[in-house]
């Protein structure tokens, strides 16, 4: 099977990692396709989840949260990514919503939010996207403008494929306040929201993704996250930032996956009188995709721990991990598909929902292309940098 859990880990992530597995064999493997099926992520689980403290795994425990490193964080996307890329959503968008909350919020705004969000008894959504509007921020529609009196705020557009929109509590809304950028906390109850289910997507059918419209949202100022002007360059990069590392996470815990089913399946299944797996060309699938688990794993906890170093690095080492998990996610669920043949179609083998899955890895908190188009950047400036410092042209 897949090589054993790496030495570099400590005792505690070792021991938490081994835990997150066991609640995802027990809890989360046996009904993931049936909520896929049903489209809908069932309350009980929900609260279920929430019992275990892990959706405020990266909040400070003062605030409620479990205060564990990213290393930990990584760990527990990986392993629920392996069960159900759906309910992995919940994570990672409670976490994109939180930290967003503790890295510019007020003092008042993490003692008033950030507790529910810990203990689930609030779930979040990170409303971004619009119809019109992907990965380009500044061609955003949604607007804030000023009540007379200047007490409040109104909120005005429609945000379009908001993971967890369905069963949220509370938004984090991107818009634009006098054409300065801007982050506001929206209750679901407020006035005015309404929320208009997408179904029949091709992969994470349970995640609850949603049309989320507002007009004339009364917000009052103290929802205010961060400054006006600070949402795009200071308040959205954050929440990405953990998205991508936990998208890069659970990636890797689908490609773990894809690993673990294609080997069983190879060493079991017999044409003649041999395996699956003695044939070559199945044995070059495995190695290829076994390789890309090993290289995604380390780049992956790379992020991580670029993370909790605060190292200057920490946002280009999360676009490599999830650029690589991802694609190689992709990869992974087309061979795994392809060992198990017919049965590798049909939505009983789990490979069939990693396939659907997968692809989406490539597409949110920032399409495969945008990391690529990022990623050159970055690195042609470094070289180019560096070959000004030598005195180069």
């Amino acid at each position: 099977m897949t090589r054993p859990v790496p030495h570099w880990l400590s005792d505690a992530q070792q021991a938490r990692y081994a835990e997150f597995k066991e609640f995802v064999r027990f809890h989360v493997e046996p009904c993931a396709d049936d909520w896929e099926r049903e489209q809908t992520l069932p309350r009980e689980t929900l609260a279920q989840l929430a019992a275990t403290g892990w959706l405020g795994a990266t909040l400070p425990v003062e605030c409620g949260g479990k205060g564990w490193d990213v290393v930990t964080f990584g760990l527990l996307n990986e392993a629920f990514g392996r069960g159900s890329p759906s309910l992995t959503s919940v994570l990672t968008v409670q976490a994109m919503h939180a930290m967003a909350i503790v890295r510019w919020g007020t003092r008042e705004q993490r003692s008033k939010w950030l507790p529910p969000l810990a203990s689930g008894e609030r779930i979040a959504a990170f409303a971004l996207t619009e119809p019109g509007a992907g990965s380009a921020l500044h061609t955003l529609t949604t607007t804030y403008s000023r009540s007379p009196g200047g007490e409040s705020l109104r909120l005005n557009g429609v945000k379009r494929w908001i993971t967890c929109a369905q069963i949220a509590d509370v938004f984090l809304v991107f818009g634009k306040l006098e054409q300065q950028p801007i982050a506001c906390i929206i209750p679901r109850e407020s006035p005015g929201l309404t929320i208009e289910p997408i179904r029949e997507l091709m992969g994470f059918r349970a995640a609850g993704l949603a049309t989320v419209t507002f007009r004339d949202v009364e917000v009052p100022v103290a929802n205010i996250v961060g400054k006006p002007g600070f949402g795009f360059s200071h308040v959205a990069p954050v929440g990405l930032h953990y998205g991508r590392i936990s998208t890069a996470c659970h990636a890797l815990g689908m490609l773990r996956g894809c690993v673990e089913e294609s080997v069983a399946y190879a060493a079991q299944r017999k044409i003649g009188d041999q395996t699956v797996g003695e044939f070559g060309m199945i044995r070059t699938l495995i190695a290829r995709m076994a390789a890309d688990l090993q290289a995604a794993t380390l780049l992956c906890m790379n992020a991580c721990r670029s993370e909790d170093d605060r190292a200057a690095e920490a946002f280009e080492d999360a676009f490599t991990a999830k650029y690589f998990a991802s694609r190689a996610a992709v990869s992974a669920a087309s061979d795994a598909v392809q060992i198990r043949g017919a049965a590798g179609c049909h939505e009983s083998s789990p490979t069939s929902r990693y396939y659907r899955s997968s692809k989406i890895t490539e597409i949110i908190e920032g399409t495969t292309q945008i990391h690529e188009d990022l990623l050159g950047k970055v690195i042609l400036g470094r070289s180019g940098a560096a070959a000004r410092s030598r005195g180069g042209t």
